[in-house]
């Protein structure tokens, strides 16, 4: 019996010594993008088979771990393999931080040469900004894929008419036009007027994996002349995990009802896998009179080659008919005493029906290759085309008749005539006595009723097809050389049609208004039917090869960068009708316009420390006008007014960056001087006829040469980890953006008929740029509970908002220093949240809601000032209203 105990003590000791040798390691793994536990991820010592797995929480113990250093290695299908060292200690449990894995995808690395800004071994001298798939998943809500960077430096988002697809985007107070959008890493900015048209990619935000913003001009991987920045949207590439999503939302935004589904694959025989997502939205807006009946798609497939070749397909698209809303003035909206009021719109046999109703499908496929040449040299080309067809509907009207669109309603008016009266248009266009007319080259007699009101759909189709290819050799640790070539072919259809005729049996093709000219000598008095071409129709085809070099160094705590680019483009116009008034220069192709433009950019990132570094760069390029700044009126002519002439722009910026283990910070200023722009704008105006002598309001184009512009500003953002489930985001950034040097204006009437001045002077210098908010300031509060569940709240402010100027209103130099009209500041709130179920192994219920502008705050986010006339002495400005209080709420069920 003494034996048996001496035994039993002795073995008791040497456990316990073994115990005090070791420890235990507890710690979290969860998905990196979505916050959503993983389950069952193996979780290993390295070098032994010492191992547990993860439970429902994502939760692991791993008790008895030799003491001193030890290297963790965590693995879970579908996503990259994750090791991290510590230091055991015995008798101790050592807690981890949350383990966060990548998912794992085929096609994503190829996609990001192509595509990222930021180099992984190198900080880039300039500011970038990524919107997450995790702060997708969590803020979007019911919003426009645009306004995810609203709490973005620089950034200013504009909701638009207040319509599906409508909002708009301006880094440091530039439009769309001036600042490059991308998707994965392909241009879409329309090659006719670089104009970025949101409605288009009205599903991105379902396929979107993160959007990366940069500032100013920095070291983007193509020949593009962005002025005011680049946004790059990085789509879902296809996925390592096979598995269904399938969800449902309600809003009160733009649309009511919102259904989606997506599926993948996984990796199958043959080194293949596909992943394919579909949706719709269906029903009204939150302005009065505006729906949208949406359908966005995607495919991406993969097909690996063995190590060293990838081929992705990609294809996306959201064919879209939406009913938008058109702009008000001031005093209309307070005379109805509601900011959602929209005038587009009336009861047609009971129903609602707008006159702006927009249809339109623009699909592109992108097929990459990628190619790892040696260790450290690789290739990507993409190889992309896009159709797009489609077009808005407005009303037209003979000269004799009134505008049915009540867009200036004034005090007393009554509330019959807030909307369109369509049963008395359609009784008028009946009420038309038929009449016997003369058409056509052979004379033919028709007798009927000509339309006095009808609908047109002014159409705007294109064909696009581009190849972008990029070799990036690190030539030594420190040198990376990256060259490539950017070739783009476009050509854009644009005409008009007869939509509805509103009762009547035709519709006479005279230039506006139905007055003299004829609209098309080859068909002359022609009668127009439904569907039949009129107006105007011509063709624009805009052809561009780009090459670029970017050299990238790193030596010590230095990193530099230089690059290079040179752009030959060119444009055409072909036009089909033969104008009445532009007989020798409507018809038939014009001069090839040729221009050779060139980019220069070179910057520098100092890390003075492992937390604090310093940056400058600068950048200096000419670019060619746009095909739509170029004509007399582009619809009717091939006349060039002015000479063609590039535009001039030279930027500077220099900043500050802090990183620690729970704040980061940046700090930067920059300074952006345009010349030489060409700009042409539209407005009502009062004049004297050149060829009658009569005092007219009427439509006029105002096209000004030798523009200038200043833009300068400074911008702050941060990060703070305030407890490991509490973070803090903020932003300010104060700009001072204004016109620089008077312009010189030639004024014709609509469209380019006759020239009414053409060497006025406009009086805009110093005037501030308007359309966006100058200061604006951001700040976010987010918490995520380990029990699976989120919230958070956000507010944005926006100061130094300006109206737009009218040109004609700055043709007097009396009024010459007096500023545009400035906006009433605003802010709003948002609040948001979501919790993540377990339901059983494989599958998962998430629920999330949004609540935008919570305090209901509506305001005026864009003014453009209207111009005195005859009729109208102090004219109120045309504006647009931000969103109201709108929500959001969703479900999905996730099943692997």
């Amino acid at each position: 019996m003494k034996k048996f105990y001496l035994i039993l003590i002795c073995l008791v000791a040497t456990l316990s010594t073994s115990f005090a040798q070791s420890g235990s390691i507890k710690g979290r793994v969860m998905d990196k993008e979505t916050g959503e536990a993983l389950i069952g991820a193996s979780v290993i010592i390295k070098g032994t088979s010492q191992g547990v797995t993860t439970n429902v929480n994502g939760d692991f113990l791993m008790q008895n771990v030799a003491a001193g250093k030890q290297t963790i290695e965590i693995s879970y299908i579908g996503y990259e393999k994750y090791e991290t060292t510590l230091t055991v200690l015995a008798g101790r449990i050592m807690r981890l931080p949350t383990l966060k894995l990548d998912p794992q995808a085929m096609g994503l690395k190829e996609v990001q040469v192509l595509a990222s800004f930021q180099d992984e071994k190198r900080q880039q001298p300039t500011p970038i900004s990524t919107i997450s798939a995790l702060d997708i998943k969590e803020k979007m809500g019911a919003q426009e894929f645009p306004e995810m960077l609203k709490s973005t430096p620089g950034v200013f988002v504009s909701t638009g008419g207040g319509a599906f697809g409508g909002s708009s985007v301006r880094i440091r107070g530039f439009g769309s036009e001036n600042t490059a959008v991308l998707i994965n890493g392909i241009p879409v900015n329309d090659m006719e007027s670089g104009r970025v048209f949101w409605s288009n990619w009205g599903g991105m935000n379902d396929v979107t994996r993160n959007q990366q913003v940069q500032r100013g001009l920095g070291a983007s991987k193509l020949a593009v002349s962005s002025i005011g920045g680049t946004i790059n949207i990085i789509t879902k590439p296809t996925e390592f995990r096979k598995g269904v999503r399938v969800s449902y939302a309600m809003s009160n935004r733009s649309w009511k009802h919102r259904a989606m589904v997506s599926a993948s694959t996984g990796l199958m025989k043959g080194d293949w896998a596909v992943t394919v997502l579909g949706s719709t939205r269906q029903g009204e807006g939150f302005r009065e009179g505006t729906s949208a009946d949406s359908w966005a798609y995607f495919l991406s497939a993969y097909k690996g080659f063995g190590k060293n070749h990838q081929l992705v397909f990609t294809a996306f698209g959201a064919p879209q008919v939406t009913e938008g809303g058109r702009s008000a003035t001031l005093e209309t909206y307070q005379t109805v005493g509601d900011e959602r009021y929209n005038p587009a719109w009336g009861f047609r046999d009971g129903k609602r029906f707008s006159s702006a109703r927009n249809r339109y499908h623009k699909p592109k496929f992108m097929l990459n290759h990628y190619w790892d040449i040696s260790p450290k040299t690789t290739l990507s080309t993409s190889v992309y085309y896009s159709f797009g067809r489609g077009g808005g509907t407005s009303i037209n009207r003979t000269a004799d008749v009134g505008n049915p669109v009540p867009f200036n309603i004034t005090q007393g008016a009554d509330a019959s005539t807030y909307q369109v009266d369509w049963a008395g248009l359609i009784a008028q266009n009946q009420a038309v006595t038929p009449t016997n007319i003369i058409t056509g080259n052979d004379n033919t007699l028709v007798r009927g009723r000509l339309s006095q009101y009808m609908i047109q759909e002014s159409r705007n189709d294109h064909n696009w097809l581009g190849a972008l290819t990029t070799l990036n050799s690190h030539i030594t640790e420190n040198l990376s050389i990256t060259t490539g070539l950017d070739y783009r072919w476009y050509r854009g259809f644009h005409y008009q049609t007869v939509n509805d005729l509103l009762g009547g049996d035709f519709w006479l093709d005279r230039e506006r208004f139905n007055d003299r000219p004829d609209n098309n000598l080859l068909r002359p008095n022609f009668l127009a039917k439904e569907g039949d071409r009129i107006g105007y129709d011509y063709t624009g085809t805009v052809g561009w090869l780009g090459a670029f070099a970017q050299a990238e160094y790193s030596l010590g705590n230095l990193d530099l960068f230089v690059t290079g680019t040179v752009v030959q483009s060119q444009f055409q116009r072909n036009g089909k009708f033969l104008h009445e008034e532009f007989i020798d220069s409507s018809l038939g192709k014009s001069e090839l316009h040729q221009f050779t433009n060139y980019t220069v950019k070179a910057g520098a990132n100092y890390k003075i420390t492992g937390r604090h570094n310093v940056f400058f760069n600068s950048g200096m390029f000419t670019r060619a006008p746009f095909f739509r700044d170029a004509y007399v009126d582009a619809r009717v002519s091939n006349t060039i007014r002015g000479g063609l002439n590039n535009e001039e722009i030279l930027s500077l910026e220099a900043g500050y960056g802090y990183r620690s283990p729970t704040f980061a910070a940046n700090l930067n200023v920059y300074q952006t001087y345009w010349q030489n722009r060409t700009l042409t704008m539209g407005t009502f105006a009062s004049y004297v006829n050149p060829a009658t002598g009569e005092f007219v309001d009427d439509f006029v184009t105002v096209r000004m040469a030798g523009v200038g512009a200043l833009h300068r500003g400074i911008e702050f953002d941060f990060l703070w980890q305030m407890l490991p489930a509490l973070t803090l985001k903020g932003m300010a950034s104060i700009g001072d953006w204004r016109w620089m040097g008077n312009a010189k204006a030639t004024i014709f009437t609509d469209p380019g008929l006759q020239i009414i001045n053409d060497n006025q002077t406009v009086y805009n210098d110093r005037l501030k740029v308007g359309g966006s908010a100058q200061s604006v300031a951001a700040l976010n509060l987010n918490y995520r509970s380990p029990k699976y569940w989120y919230a958070g709240i956000s507010y944005n402010f926006y100061d130094n908002m300006y109206a737009d100027y009218n040109p004609v209103e700055k043709t007097n130099p009396e009024p010459y220093f007096n500023q545009v009209e400035r906006l009433n500041n605003a802010y709003t709130f948002d609040i948001y949240g979501g919790k993540s179920f377990k339901l059983k192994k494989g599958l998962i219920l998430q629920v999330k809601f949004n609540v935008n502008n919570l305090f209901d705050n509506r305001f005026v986010i864009d003014s453009n000032q209207r111009t005195a006339s005859f009729s109208d002495p102090n004219p109120s400005p045309f504006v647009q209203y931000y969103f109201g209080r709108t929500f959001f709420i969703s479900t999905v069920l996730q099943i692997r």
